[in-house]
């Protein structure tokens, strides 16, 4: 049985036994979070930051990073979902968190390459189809960093130069994956 069985049969129960109340598409406190994705932060930020269903936007992507690439474009998939929760869903706020001991700050090369060709994918074809020119390149391409603290006030600085967002309170933070505390990092 493949894991989204499981969860299938977890769902039919689930609306079985619950009624979630109707809630709108926009987020009541008006304010956006860019986050990773890790595993560990589910729930996390319900809990360390009270949040509840309808309360936010939540945006994750792999380190709550924005790779070299899409960071000299500026159109990217972040401001593109940023400009539509100011735009059609009211957001007026927006908080990047990245957290401590994120896997992207602490990715390797020899690691990276292992597991994409036990998974069947050739990195050198990669790198080469994306002209990324050698592996370092492939970890930029996937938003490797080497500091929690530096990358949010980049990704916060990229956030705050787009030609396509408006003026608006813009945050960088760092919670601690064990312990939930937030650390300001740079204030909007």
């Amino acid at each position: 049985m493949m894991r989204i069985d499981e969860i299938l049969a977890f769902n039919e129960r689930f609306v079985e036994q619950t009624h979630l109340p109707t809630i709108g598409h926009a987020p009541r406190k008006q304010m956006a979070l860019v986050t990773c994705m890790d595993c560990r932060l589910v729930q996390m930020f319900e809990q360390a930051l009270e949040l509840e269903r309808g309360d936010v936007l939540e945006l994750r992507t792999a380190g709550a990073t924005i790779s070299e690439e899409e960071r000299e474009d500026g159109a990217n998939d972040l401001i593109r979902s940023l400009a539509g929760g100011i735009y059609l869903l009211g957001v007026r706020e927006v908080a990047v968190i990245g957290h401590t001991q994120c896997g992207l700050a602490h990715a390797n090369s020899t690691a990276l390459i292992a597991s994409m060709q036990a998974l069947g994918v050739d990195p050198q074809k990669l790198i080469e189809q994306e002209e990324l020119g050698d592996i370092q390149g492939l970890l930029r391409w996937l938003g490797a960093f080497n500091d929690v603290h530096v990358n949010v006030r980049e990704v916060v600085n990229v956030i705050r130069r787009s030609p396509y967002l408006p003026r608006i309170p813009v945050h960088g933070l760092v919670i601690d994956i064990i312990t939930g505390k937030l650390e300001m990092v740079d204030r909007g």
